[in-house]
This record gives structure tokens, C-alpha cells and sequence, in this order.
């Protein structure tokens, strides 16, 4: 049988159980009757109810796959920040320390000013949620077997309802739209995102990553027509998500993702100065040198700066899709929508979501690995995750 799930310990329960009110935010059309995920996106949302505490910003300890930190080995062997039963999974959500030596995590910004990670608290909620969702997109997590690649596009689909969420969080406006960002950008950093750069379909691997890219510039032209893109701003955290979506461009790009057009970068005939989407991360710089913008977090910012030139330019203020975001999301959704409600993202691949003679014929016993009480946990609302 799968770990223990959080939805099956009546102690817990209550705890996690979605809202169901009238005033509750409306149930995404993206979902199933009964889903997983479902219930992971209604548990974020309550989050939705503080704004003033959850888009405030703190400081966390270097995270998962930064490479700055010398305990990660040990967190991501022991999964100690996100896995260690209900407790501290219910802490980590909110907002808990990691336990590591002299920890800043969720301390106020101003405790430690010049601590160079910083995040939201709905940004890092956003990001740990995510990792709620690819345990039910993980035939392993259910004692299955599909097809080899099931994880891998099921990491592909969290990224695209990450997509649409930064689309649907502009009626909230941009605080919400920058923790989608913000939970977008310590996803891809953590190694457990890499199992998406392995499946057998590398174009549609470079097409999501490219839209990635444009999302982000997207979301940096719309702070820049307020105004907020620079040092003293209330984007407290942006330095450092404008880093990490550096590094993730960078580290992608070793494993032949965004490789471009195979321009020869000591050409002095390629025009820098022209955006191309294979190198999002020469725009995002270009924000940083004309805005001042300091970026910090991952020790090896410094050396990809360096191998970058910045010269992209900027688009107008208020320009309309500046960076083509919009007009790209729907070509792109017309190349992969799919499912029953023909679109992309969704829950199609969370096994929460499949009928249990479908659970059955995947699993090794030939038994559905969801017991009745889990299954009638699901549809009251309760988060499960493995």
C-alpha cells in the first residue's frame, strides 16, 4: 500500500478539509467531481481569506535545489522540510522554521533585511501545494504501474495549471499573480521538477518552458507600469525570484532544453537587443540592469549574470501583451489541450480522479489502492497527499 495519506487520519481531518461555504472562492471548471487536486487548489485558496498575512514577505533558508545550502543532501534524503507526518506537514504549509543551524525561515522581512531569500507566504504555500499535486500524479505513490512517463507529464501538467492560475489571478490582482510566480519559480527549482525534463516528448518539454518564460516577463512588465520593479519597492522578494528564474533557465538548458537556434554566442552579428523566447533569461536581466534591481539568493548569480548581456529591450509601459504571453498561451493551448474538457492542465493524470476499475487494472494486486474511507474523504474535501 501507498505512505500514509494525510486524508485518511481522522485527528487531521478537520484541519485539512476545504471550505465549503457560500462565499468560498468558485470551483476551477479545470477539475473532476471528485479530485485531489481539487481539493489542493480549494485548500490554497483559503489563503485568500488574509491577504494582509499571506502576501506579506519573510525570509526562508536557502530551499531545495539551490545548491547554497549544506544541509540539502539531508532534506532531500529525509524530505525533513515536507514530510515528516502531519504535524509538521501542517507547519510546513503555514509557514514553519526548517531546523537547520541559525534558520531565518518565515521570520519578517525586516528581522533580517539583508538575508538574501525572501519569498510570500502565499508564494511559498503556492509552491508546497505543488508538491501535494505530483504525489497524486505518481503511480509509484499508488502501488501502479501506467506507462513510464505518467510522473513526468504529470509534472507538465501541474506547471500548466500554474499557467492558468497566474491567468485567472489577474481579477485578484498582481499579489496573487506574483505568488503564482513565486511558487512557480521554487517549484522548478526543486529537483523533484526534473522528473518533467525526462519524458519522450522534448518539444513539448521546451514549448512549456518557453511559455514559462513569457509568464514571468509578462508578470515583470505589469509591476513595471506600476512602478515596481526596482530595490524599494513593495515586491520585496523580487531579486531573489528573478534569480532563481535565472538559474532555472540556466540548469534547463544543460539537459537541452532552451538550446535556441544554435547562434553562436561570440557572434557579434546576432542582435542582442531582439527578445527571443529560448532566452527569457536575457529579458529578465535586462529588467534588473535598467531598473536596478539587486538580485540575490542563489551563490551562483554572479557567475550567470556574467555569461548573459542584458540588452534585450524593454517593451512600452502599458503596452498590450508586451511580451507575446497571451497570444503564445493560445497557441500553445491549441497544440496541447486535451482530456475531456479538451484543455490544458487540468487533473486528467491524478489518480484521484480515475474510476476505481481503472485503479484497479493499473495496480499490482489488482486491487483499487483507495480504500472506501479515502475515497469518501476525497469527496468531502480533504487533502490528501502521499
Amino acid at each position: 500500500m501507498p505512505p500514509k495519506r494525510a486524508a485518511s487520519g481522522a485527528s487531521t481531518s478537520a484541519k485539512k478539509k476545504a471550505k465549503t461555504s457560500s462565499d468560498e472562492p468558485p470551483r476551477s471548471k479545470r477539475w473532476s467531481a471528485v479530485s485531489g487536486s481539487a481539493n489542493a487548489d480549494a485548500d490554497y485558496k483559503t489563503t485568500w481569506e488574509n491577504p494582509d498575512k499571506w502576501y506579506s514577505f519573510v525570509t526562508i533558508c536557502p530551499p531545495p535545489g539551490s545548491n547554497d545550502d549544506e544541509d540539502e543532501d539531508e532534506d532531500e534524503d529525509g524530505n525533513d522540510e515536507e514530510n515528516n507526518g502531519d504535524e509538521d506537514e501542517e507547519g510546513s504549509r503555514d509557514g514553519s522554521k526548517c531546523g537547520r543551524k541559525g534558520c531565518v525561515c518565515f521570520k519578517p522581512v525586516s528581522e533580517n533585511p539583508d538575508h538574501p531569500w525572501v519569498v510570500s507566504k502565499a508564494g511559498y504555500r503556492k509552491y508546497y501545494t505543488q508538491h501535494i499535486h505530483l504525489s497524486l500524479r505518481d503511480p509509484d505513490n499508488f502501488d501502479m504501474y501506467t506507462y513510464n512517463d505518467h510522473a513526468g507529464y504529470g509534472c507538465l501538467e501541474l506547471v500548466q495549471n500554474l499557467i492558468l492560475d497566474y491567468v485567472e489571478a489577474a481579477e485578484r490582482g498582481w499579489r496573487e499573480q506574483w505568488a503564482v510566480c513565486e511558487g512557480l519559480a521554487l517549484w522548478l527549482l526543486h529537483p523533484a521538477s526534473g522528473i518533467m525534463m525526462m519524458v519522450d516528448d522534448g518539444e513539448f518539454v521546451e514549448e512549456t518552458m518557453r511559455l514559462v518564460g513569457r509568464m514571468f516577463l509578462d508578470m515583470l512588465a505589469k509591476l513595471d507600469d506600476m512602478g515596481l520593479v526596482g530595490d524599494a519597492t513593495d515586491v520585496k522578494s523580487l531579486g531573489t525570484i528573478m534569480s532563481i528564474y535565472l538559474v532555472i533557465a540556466s540548469e534547463v538548458r544543460e539537459v537541452g532544453v532552451l538550446e535556441g537556434e544554435d547562434e553562436d554566442e561570440d557572434d557579434d552579428s546576432v542582435d542582442r537587443k531582439v527578445f527571443r523566447p529560448s532566452e527569457f533569461d536575457e529579458a529578465i536581466l535586462s529588467y534588473a540592469n535598467r531598473r536596478g534591481v539587486t538580485l540575490q539568493g542563489p551563490k551562483n548569480i554572479d557567475e550567470l549574470t556574467a555569461n548573459l548581456h542584458g540588452e534585450v529591450y524593454l517593451p512600452k509601459k502599458n503596452a498590450k501583451d508586451p511580451w507575446g504571453f497571451t497570444a503564445s498561451l493560445k497557441s500553445y493551448e491549441k497544440q496541447y489541450a486535451k482530456g475531456k474538457r479538451h484543455t490544458i492542465g487540468g487533473d486528467d493524470l491524478d489518480i484521484t480522479t480515475w474510476t476505481s476499475s481503472q485503479r484497479k487494472e493499473a495496480s499490482y494486486d489488482h486491487k483499487d489502492p483507495l480504500s472506501k474511507r479515502e475515497i469518501d474523504a476525497l469527496k468531502k474535501g480533504l487533502v490528501m497527499q502521499l
